[in-house]
């Protein structure tokens, strides 16, 4: 297992923000002092943020920060990313799509599922760069990183601590917080429960997921539907799919699902390729 390593001082404190469920607890936390200030809190907008994740953000996570002297600056991916949707090769997209190219299971849905790069290359390369240009990279290098990322104690098989220049610490996981208790240190500062901060064309929504979309952020559902449109007509990728059932979007028979504890915690974008 990997060691966490003792934090200096005088490395630059970064707050990942993702405007979910877990750094929205966080920014309370750091709003009532529980947790140590950091020097800065960064977001990267993906340009393709559920909408209602970007205004939690403006109206209430910046404000939660701004009281305690903490600026939260919103980084369009576009500023510095190198990709859009595909990498240098423009027939492999960077989202994890479903793809029918393996065949079909028995139950009809598809068989394979793209590996995912866009955390990658739409938030860490996005946020390394940002840092590197407001403090110099020269300095960062020298001086180091230690991102507090937004992980509670169901998670902590995701909790990663490379060493070197972009470190990590995980305040919620050490402090034994579960998610359900995350939600209540939000609800119980008296802010609504925060939305899953996650794409609107992101494969890994469940149908849950997707149902919560349509119903109360449609314009986002539309826009995934004819995001999948674009990659199909346009781009001729008619093997790829946002859902599982290997049918466009706008032609899924949405299927019931009671509440599933750990497809609820791992399907959502916590933060984790924040830094």
């Amino acid at each position: 297992m990997c060691q966490r390593l003792t934090m200096k001082d005088d490395r630059l404190k970064v707050f990942s923000y993702s405007a979910g469920t877990q750094t929205n607890s966080m920014a309370v936390l750091i709003n009532k002092g529980v947790i140590e200030k950091p020097d800065i809190a960064i977001m990267v907008d993906t340009e393709r943020e559920d909408s209602r994740a970007i205004d939690y953000a403006k109206n209430y996570g910046a404000n939660l920060l701004a009281d305690v002297g903490v600026d939260l600056v919103i980084v369009k991916k576009s500023k510095w990313a190198t990709y859009d949707i595909f990498g240098a090769d423009d027939d492999f997209p960077l989202p994890g799509y479903f793809s029918e190219w393996d065949g079909r299971q028995k139950n009809g849905d598809c068989k394979g599922k793209q590996p995912s790069f866009c955390s990658i290359k739409w938030k860490t390369e996005v946020i390394h760069r940002e840092l590197n240009s407001r403090y110099g990279e020269r300095e960062l290098t020298e001086r180091g990183v230690t991102s507090l990322m937004g992980i509670t104690i169901e998670e902590q098989r995701r909790m990663k601590f490379p060493q070197g220049k972009w470190q990590r610490e995980y305040p919620l996981a050490d402090m034994h917080i579960t998610r359900q208790a995350a939600i209540q240190i939000v609800t119980t500062a008296g802010l609504p429960k925060p939305p899953r901060s996650l794409c609107w064309m992101c494969p890994n929504r469940d149908c849950n997921m997707w149902v919560d979309l349509k119903e109360n952020a449609p314009d986002d559902f539309n826009k995934a539907v004819e995001h999948e449109k674009y990659l199909r007509e346009e781009k001729g990728l008619d093997h790829l799919y946002l859902h599982k059932q290997g049918v466009p979007l706008d032609k899924v028979k949405f299927k019931p699902q009671g509440f599933n504890e750990q497809q609820d915690i791992f399907a959502e974008c916590s933060g984790l390729c924040g830094l």
